[in-house]
């Protein structure tokens, strides 16, 4: 679904451009979008074509970061490379020109590429047990022996008693948010970030946007109780459920996702973002360290447009040469599509499958799935307690927390692992499933064989 009104452009290398402000300075109000960008063509063509517009950089630069109105002062050869020094926002005076200056724009030379803004939805709830709505107590309770039945059939307990995992391992929770001061949360979350800057009031004819949705702070509050449940599955501290599978592993919550409701669904809220606040939200979480990332998120590729670039692929390429281990959920349509960012070749995409080790009837599929996970029933953290939904939003962050307890036990050895040994080792060692590859993958997620796998791979020194 497109956001009206909002391209996302990327100049070619070389080519001069104003001081543009970071996203992140805009935020915070270190900074105010510029209404020039080249103070040439670009510009003239916007103010003949759209009444004009207003321009922000999507990324800031690494060595910049934290550096109240200089955040887009400093890139280095890798963000230029991979045209992150070069990418921008661009506001339209005038919404429905948005289709016409998109090809006009890609006519001329300085620009790389250009595209109408997408919005990306938090795959979650497809289909609910219990009260995934932000604020409503569960419809069934749930038992002890729910909870725990996930982390058992991948053999969660035998890996976290074999290694309880490391404190400087950092996944990220790039997502609608957490709720710190939960009991299960507490002492996991390092300070995190808030990106979203969607406006206020109706989003599109369809979906209207529910409390914060401007940004303007530093505090990453899940409004919807999506990202709740995934970080409780990566980092609960075990009072009520399963320790987390990451183990002693630290959360870092990066809320890019704000709420919204559907006009014609009810009172159910849904995360929702537009890709630029995700792809800010995803490199600041490579910068402050994420050594995994998960992304219960995404959105399908434009098929109206061949020509646009896919989604989140520079900043993936990013985070890969950053070191970061990259998991995305599938998605939630029960279609054989590309679902991004798990389609992308540098992230490790997650299926759901169901009691039986089939794949759940509404876990998209395709060739991008790595391999998967319990999805189903999965019992974890809500807004307020406890709460159980189903989606490939939550088996991903069971392979995010197998990662990140890899990572660990790997230090411990004093070896070296990188994304690519990550994703082998984890698909090496998981259970087969019946089902063809492009529905289960290489098959199910068994946490005890892969690190069994890495104990017995041959080792290599860790980098200093």
């Amino acid at each position: 679904m497109k956001r009206e009104g909002f391209l996302t452009l990327t100049l070619r290398s070389g080519v001069a451009a104003a001081a543009v402000p970071a996203h992140l300075d805009c935020l915070s109000g270190a900074g105010r979008p510029s209404p020039r960008l080249d103070g040439g063509r670009i510009d003239a063509l916007l103010a003949r074509a759209a009444d004009g517009a207003r321009f922000r950089r999507i990324f800031h630069a690494r060595r910049s970061l934290g550096r109240p109105g200089e955040q887009h002062v400093g890139f280095d050869d890798t963000e230029e490379a991979l045209g992150l020094s070069r990418s921008y926002q661009v506001e339209l005076g005038r919404s429905d020109a948005a289709a016409y200056v998109r090809e006009a724009l890609r006519d001329l030379g300085p620009v790389e590429h250009c595209e109408e803004q997408q919005l990306a939805y938090a795959p979650l709830d497809a289909h609910a047990l219990a009260g995934a709505d932000a604020g409503h107590p569960p419809r069934r309770r749930v038992t002890q022996a729910q909870a725990r039945a996930a982390q058992q059939r991948i053999r969660a307990p035998e890996a976290l008693a074999l290694e309880p995992g490391d404190p400087t391992v950092t996944v990220a929770i790039v997502d609608t948010g957490v709720v710190v001061g939960h009991p299960e949360l507490q002492r996991r979350c390092m300070a995190g970030y808030d990106t979203v800057d969607l406006g206020l009031g109706r989003l599109n004819d369809n979906m209207r946007l529910v409390g914060d949705s401007r940004g303007w702070d530093y505090n990453p509050y899940d409004e919807v109780g999506h990202g709740c449940l995934v970080a409780g599955i990566v980092g609960a501290r075990g009072f009520r459920l399963p320790p987390g599978l990451a183990g002693l592993a630290m959360l870092l919550p990066i809320r890019v996702l704000a709420a919204a409701r559907r006009e014609a669904g009810g009172a159910r809220l849904v995360g929702v973002g537009a890709l630029p606040d995700i792809d800010a939200g995803i490199k600041v979480a490579v910068d402050l360290g994420a050594t995994v990332i998960n992304m219960s998120l995404g959105s399908p590729r434009d098929e109206a447009d061949p020509h646009a670039a896919l989604p989140h692929q520079a900043v993936a390429r990013y985070a890969l040469a950053r070191g970061c281990v990259l998991v995305a959920a599938a998605g939630n349509s029960g279609r054989r599509e590309q679902f991004y960012p798990a389609a992308l070749p540098e992230v490790i995409g997650v299926g759901s499958v169901d009691a039986l080790g089939q794949r759940s009837r509404f876990s998209t599929w395709g060739p991008q799935i790595a391999l998967c996970a319990p999805g189903e029933g999965i019992v974890g953290v809500g807004r307020h307690g406890y709460q159980a939904s189903s989606g490939t939003s939550f088996a991903a962050p069971f392979v995010a927390g197998a990662a990140a307890l890899m990572i660990a036990r790997a230090r411990r050895l004093g070896r070296a692992i990188d994304a690519a040994g990550v994703r082998r080792l984890l698909c090496s060692s998981a259970q087969r499933l019946p089902g063809p590859a492009e529905e289960v993958g290489a098959g199910l997620l068994d946490c005890r064989a892969a690190l069994q796998a890495l104990d017995a791979a041959p080792s290599s020194p860790a980098r200093s």
